[in-house]
């Protein structure tokens, strides 16, 4: 639901106010190792190697150490490996991280709307 602001012709008034940041559908392409929001879908962009995706909360994400207690975000274990995809796929998972050293690129969509179903 929009914000309800004051009317500037009338201060006895409201009218709705801007809409939010979600309300329109929007895309990203995230840099590798990087925790975002959660997507609606991925996009692979471009095919390459193994794509590997992080399903966590952020707190689990930036306590990810090696053993010799060096933050290790990149560390391909801490992915759910998904192989080698070809460009043009759509996933309908709802990952935090990407990882692929030679992966490719790939866009996380977000749909718009309070519900998430979209705007048109």
């Amino acid at each position: 639901m929009a914000n309800y602001i004051q009317d500037p012709n009338d201060s006895k008034k409201q009218i709705p106010g801007p809409p939010p940041d979600n309300y329109y559908d929007r895309s990203s392409n995230p840099a590798t190792a990087s925790f975002v929001k959660t997507p609606n879908s991925v996009y692979i962009n471009t095919a390459g190697g193994n794509f590997g995706f992080f399903f966590g909360t952020s707190a689990s994400y930036e306590s990810l150490e090696d053993s010799s207690g060096v933050n290790s975000v990149t560390a391909s274990r801490h992915y759910q490996i998904f192989g080698a995809l070809t460009a043009g796929t759509r996933l309908d998972i709802h990952p935090n991280a990407w990882s692929g050293s030679d992966a490719g690129s790939v866009t996380f969509i977000y749909k718009g709307g309070l519900d998430g179903s979209g705007r048109p």
